[in-house]
C-alpha cells in the first residue's frame, strides 16, 4: 500500500519506554494582561521554543534553528477581537487576539515524548538512531491548522545537534513503503531544553 504523504508536523505518540501515551502536554502562557504574544501564527504540530519573557513562540528557522525545543504545539485558549473565548488548533498572532487579555498554550513538552512525524523523502529501517532536522516547520495550513513539518530526509546525519531523533517507523499499512516519500517516522526531541545532558544542558534563559 502507498504512503498517505500528507505532512502534520510533530503528532504525540506515546512516551519513550513504551510507556502510556500520556502526551506529556503542559499549558504555557502564550500572552498575558501585560505582554502581548507572538505575532507569528502558530499551528498545531508545530515545534515552538521558550521565551525569555516566560512565553512560547515558534522556532527561528525551517530546519528547527539552534535554540532548546520545548515540545510540540497542540492548542490554545484566547479571546478573540469580539471578547469571545476561543479553543483553536491555531494561534492567529496577537493582532487578532484581544488586547490585554490573558492566552495559554499546549504543549506537548516532557522530555521522553515521541512524536509521528511525516518524512519528505524515501525512508528505510537502517536510519533507525540517526538523526535529522526539519523541513518548513514553521509554516503550517491555515484552513485546518496544521503544521506543514516534515523530517527532512537529505539531513539524516549522526549530528548531535540535529533537532530529531529517529528511534523507529510506524507499522500502519499506509505507511510501510520505504521506497517512497511519507513514512512516518518515531522520533524524540535532541535538543529539548528540559532534557538535561550534552544536547540540552538544562539552563534557564
Amino acid at each position: 500500500m502507498a504512503n498517505l504523504d500528507a505532512a502534520f508536523g510533530l503528532r504525540p505518540y506515546k512516551m519513550l519506554g513504551e510507556g502510556a501515551n500520556t502526551n506529556g502536554v503542559s499549558t504555557y502562557k502564550i500572552q498575558t494582561t501585560a505582554t502581548a504574544g507572538t505575532t507569528s501564527v502558530l499551528f498545531e504540530g508545530m515545534p515552538v521554543i521558550p521565551l525569555a519573557n516566560g512565553l512560547i513562540n515558534l522556532c527561528g528557522n525551517a530546519n528547527g534553528g539552534t535554540v532548546s525545543l520545548l515540545g510540540a504545539f497542540i492548542g490554545c485558549n484566547y479571546t478573540d477581537l469580539n471578547g469571545t473565548p476561543v479553543w483553536s488548533p491555531r494561534w492567529p498572532g496577537t493582532a487578532a487576539v484581544f488586547a490585554g487579555t490573558e492566552a495559554t498554550a499546549m504543549v506537548a513538552s516532557h522530555p521522553d515524548q515521541l512524536f509521528l512525524i511525516n518524512c519528505n523523502g524515501n525512508a528505510s529501517d537502517v536510519d533507525v538512531h540517526r538523526n535529522a532536522n526539519f523541513s518548513t516547520c514553521i509554516t503550517g495550513n491555515a484552513t485546518t491548522g496544521q503544521s506543514l513539518g516534515e523530517l527532512d530526509i537529505s539531513t539524516l546525519n549522526s549530528t548531535n545537534t540535529l533537532n530529531l531523533r529517529i528511534v523507529g517507523f510506524s507499522d500502519e499499512p499506509s505507511s510501510d513503503d520505504a521506497s517512497a516519500s511519507g513514512r512516518l517516522a518515531i522520533v524524540m526531541l535532541n535538543n529539548h531544553f528540559y532534557r538535561y545532558n550534552a544536547n540540552g544542558t538544562g539552563a534557564g534563559i
